[in-house]
């Protein structure tokens, strides 16, 4: 069955999880919704909007949900019907928060109370309350991996794949904007909703809701230019580090370059001064590899290398 339904007085709720045959009948024949509407709730994923009629008004919302190992978060779409004594909600796709406040709503008669004492608005509201407070977990996880990528960043460990585990967070935030940037927009039309069947005082508690979204979205705002700059200092280090092996390998090249020459000349097949006796070749290379070290030795001490 895919129609859940919990009634407190005269307010009913109708959580439909899975579309199907006796859902849409509920929708079309009980209640004689727009086909339109319909039609976006039985389709593919619809934008985010709020359309008032006469008698109720549809709102279609999107919830990220972040799912470890991929680097886009999928979505949650949740179709609204707000009438004057009833709620229906529509849920596209897995949402854990929803599902746990519907038995939440279902097994508290306490809490059943507290959310169901009003009009359907003020239902809604408490609904996009809960769900939308879970987007602390978001917070908490864009934190606590970016932390690891500074505590990285900042030490030894760096290595070629710091900069793809960046880049990875980052489009992660970017898709989790994506699906919230729209929410600020409806969150303001539900602010500023006027209906005959629905209390005019609700306006604020959709301003609060848009204030929760608008914090999200701010901080993903944030965090993405806080990537972009860890980034960049990633880059720096990883240059500097590579800019001193380069230094030491071409010291090093320097260093051994009159050992070079000289083994290149002694090696010609002509009379060379010295050639008579090996001896006083192996002392010209003697001296020279010493003067080789001395030289290592003294740029060490000044910190050259």
């Amino acid at each position: 069955m895919g129609v859940k339904t919990i009634k407190q007085n005269k307010l009913i709720w109708h959580h439909i999880d899975k579309l199907d045959d006796q859902s849409l009948d509920l929708l079309k024949d009980e209640y004689k919704f727009h086909p339109l509407d319909i039609k976006d709730v039985k389709g593919e994923k619809e934008e985010s909007k709020v359309d008032v009629y006469s008698k109720y008004v549809f709102v279609v919302l999107h919830f990220p949900v972040i799912i470890r190992g991929q680097a886009r978060a999928e979505v949650m779409e949740l179709g609204i019907f707000l009438g004057k004594d009833y709620l229906i909600t529509v849920q596209k796709g897995t949402y854990k928060p929803l599902r746990d406040l519907y038995y939440k709503l279902q097994n508290s008669a306490k809490y059943r109370k507290s959310c169901f004492n009003r009009d359907p608005g003020y239902l809604f509201y408490r609904i996009l309350e809960i769900l939308y407070s879970n987007n602390k977990n978001i917070t908490s996880y864009v934190l606590s991996r970016l932390q690891g990528l500074e505590d990285e960043v900042y030490s030894d460990e760096i290595d070629e794949n710091t900069a793809k585990r960046i880049a990875y967070l980052r489009q992660k935030i970017l898709s989790l904007k994506r699906i919230l940037d729209p929410q600020v927009e409806v969150m303001g039309q539900l602010s500023q909703l006027k209906t005959n069947f629905l209390a005019s005082e609700l306006n604020v508690y959709f301003d609060d809701i848009d204030d929760k979204v608008d914090k999200i979205t701010n901080f993903l705002d944030n965090q993405k230019y806080v990537l972009k700059d860890l980034l960049e200092v990633h880059d720096s280090l990883v240059t500097h580090k590579t800019n001193k092996v380069i230094k030491i390998l071409t010291l090093f090249s320097v260093a051994l370059l009159p050992l070079t020459l000289l083994s290149g000349i002694y090696g010609m097949n002509i009379n060379l001064p010295f050639s008579g006796s090996s001896l006083n070749v192996w002392f010209m290379f003697i001296v020279l590899f010493a003067l080789v070290v001395g030289v290592i030795l003294y740029m060490k001490k000044k910190k050259l290398i």
